[in-house]
């Protein structure tokens, strides 16, 4: 037999019946902004990394021992009041004249 002979004939295929459908192929997942412009195209990843908060949080330090789990901010004193050459001017006041310099003779 020689490569025409199978290359010149034609095959008889019957029309796909439902019982002879083909599965339909996995569906990709599309990185880069989808809609069909998207460069890297993922189809099956065996370690997917985590992005950088979700690392972040998965991985952040846990508080184990009961001292820290019941630890509560400090609590510190008030602050004394203000001396009174520190007062607030509202903008209905004037402000007084700034000091004179002393002047020598």
């Amino acid at each position: 037999m020689s490569i025409s002979a199978f290359f010149g004939t034609r095959l008889v295929v019957p029309p796909p019946s439902a019982a002879t459908k083909a599965v339909p192929p996995p569906q990709r997942l599309a990185i880069g902004g989808g809609y069909g412009r998207s460069g890297l195209v993922i189809e099956c990843s065996s370690r997917p990394q985590k992005k950088a908060t979700k690392h972040h949080m998965k991985t952040r330090p846990r508080k184990t021992s009961l001292s820290d789990i019941r630890r509560r901010p400090t609590v510190y004193p008030p602050l004394p009041p203000l001396p009174s050459e520190w007062s607030f001017v509202s903008e209905g006041t004037s402000d007084p004249p700034p000091p004179q310099p002393v002047q020598s003779e």
